[in-house]
């Protein structure tokens, strides 16, 4: 997420830029900090802690899934401290990976999504209806992520759909948090990022940038979208075949 510009020299400048530097690495730090939040008590420190209600057991592939999105995820820290350290070339050798990960989280994302399904059957709550969750967080982090890397080479437009495709995901880290109502982390405050880049967009440049405009609206799908979604008919019938196809 490269978001060294050429600017002007001077003392105006460079507080500037090292302001953008910490305002971006602040939101990747707040993910880190979600996910660890979130996870901690159902995946990372399971085995330290009393059995959770509604946690089921991690299967094999829920297992890769979150080896993969965890790795993703230091990924990101790391790329924003080469950005902000100065380090672009670092930066620039390191994404290289970055394409292959995605591809991987979305096979093996879409994959989990879909064996949701036969993993919450038996449970009280509609298993099918649930997919979307998964599904839809998915399809808007894919869409902002493989964007973003196309666009890497505009630092503006990359480093604000990486955060954005980040927020995409991020719901099910916050969802999993105790002090937070499943509703509100799973639907909405992911949303909080784009309102975070908004306001940098009006502070710094009195206006919102387009990447920030277009990326909101894919995370207010993956998001908001779900609630007229998930219980719609076509979505459940979509759901009930899909994962009989994955079985």
């Amino acid at each position: 997420m490269p978001i060294d510009i050429a600017i002007p020299s001077g003392k105006a400048s460079a507080r500037k830029l090292s302001g953008e530097r910490v305002f971006f690495t602040a939101l990747a730090a707040s993910m880190l900090l979600a996910v660890l939040v979130g996870f901690g008590r159902t995946y990372y420190f399971r085995a330290l802690l009393p059995p959770q209600p509604m946690v089921l057991p991690p299967s094999a592939l829920v297992h890769v899934h979150a080896m993969l999105f965890s790795a993703w995820i230091v990924l990101f820290l790391v790329q924003v401290g080469f950005v902000a350290a100065g380090r672009r070339d670092l930066h620039m050798k390191l994404g290289l990976v970055g394409l292959p990960m995605v591809l991987s989280m979305i096979v093996v994302g879409t994959l989990t999504g879909l064996n949701l399904g036969k993993r919450l059957a038996g449970l009280p709550i509609d298993p099918f209806m649930m997919m979307a969750l998964p599904l839809m967080g998915m399809l808007g982090c894919s869409i902002l992520f493989l964007t973003a890397l196309a666009l890497r080479r505009e630092p503006g437009v990359h480093k604000r759909l990486m955060i954005l495709g980040m927020a995409a995901m991020i719901g099910a880290a916050f969802a999993r948090m105790p002090f937070i109502p499943f509703l509100i982390g799973s639907f909405f405050l992911p949303n909080i990022y784009t309102v975070a880049l908004l306001v940098w967009d009006v502070v710094t440049d009195h206006r919102p940038h387009r990447s920030t405009l277009a990326g909101g609206v894919v995370v207010l799908g993956a998001t908001v979208g779900i609630l007229f979604v998930w219980q719609n008919p076509l979505w459940l019938a979509f759901a009930k075949w899909a994962s009989a196809l994955a079985a």
